[in-house]
């Protein structure tokens, strides 16, 4: 089965996995203004674009080499950061064009969204989760002994970026949708962008021990575009996940004396 048809199966089925983490998670988030004039609700309308290496992994996941899962994984982290940002830019009040899994890809666009999301391995990570049960209860059913139990779980560690760009010139190769068979046909960045101005970066990151791409890339996107375009700089956004990811505080990485 082709990756663009597993993502189907993923997106949005957090409630079938064996591990969809905490009911609150914390990510650290990194938001920078850039040097280009602001975003428009009116004026500008924007395409969210595959980075260069997309094609490279779907091949690899549909290959059969033995780590195609790792591939098919690798790919499904940067469909869901395209879906996710233009989601997130949309509910923000933006105009996007282009989008979802099957785009026409016959719109013009004069702002381009860079994403990528990938698995960084170096920073997984073991925990230890501890609960009490009862072990004996009296005649009225009611616990006189508790045993401790204890699971292990690993943590994996995700990255998120996303950087929006005012492209320079009509025929800016950032304009052109590269999209072929092996890109499930969206579009897909050169591979060294250059000649354009930055509006906004921004990162985040999540560590967790959730299975789905689609899930984490929805609380890793509504940190790093919560309030946006006023939250800039590094913060820690604390979400609650259930039943959606919601933004119940924000604290600032580091906070002055006496703030």
């Amino acid at each position: 089965m082709y990756l663009k048809n597993k993502l189907c199966i993923l997106l949005g089925c957090c409630s079938v996995l064996t591990a969809c983490g905490p009911n609150e998670y914390y990510v650290p988030v990194n938001n920078q203004v850039g040097n280009a004039q602001a975003l428009s609700k009116t004026a500008d309308t924007i395409r969210i674009i595959m980075p260069y290496s997309f094609p490279k992994l779907i091949k690899k996941a549909r290959s059969d080499d033995k780590d195609w899962l790792k591939y098919d994984r690798a790919g499904r982290y940067n469909l869901s950061a395209k879906q996710y940002t233009e989601f997130r830019l949309q509910t923000l009040g933006y105009r996007v064009v282009d989008t979802g899994l099957k785009p026409r890809n016959d719109a013009h666009p004069n702002v381009i969204a860079l994403v990528e999301s990938a698995e960084d391995p170096s920073k997984a990570h073991n925990v230890i989760r501890t609960w009490t049960e009862p072990s004996y209860t009296d005649s009225m059913g009611t616990p006189t002994a508790w045993d401790t139990k204890a699971e292990a779980y690993t943590m994996k560690h995700i990255d998120y970026k996303v950087t929006l760009v005012r492209p320079n010139g009509k025929n800016n190769p950032l304009f052109v949708c590269n999209n072929t068979e092996l890109s499930t046909n969206l579009c897909v960045a050169p591979e060294h962008p250059d000649n354009y101005e930055v509006i906004f970066t921004g990162s985040g990151s999540m560590s967790t021990d959730a299975n789905s791409p689609s899930y984490i890339l929805d609380h890793i996107t509504t940190a790093v575009w919560h309030d946006y375009p006023n939250m800039m700089g590094q913060h820690k956004v604390f979400l609650y996940s259930q039943p959606h990811p919601e933004v119940i505080r924000v604290e600032p990485n580091n906070p002055k004396k006496g703030s």
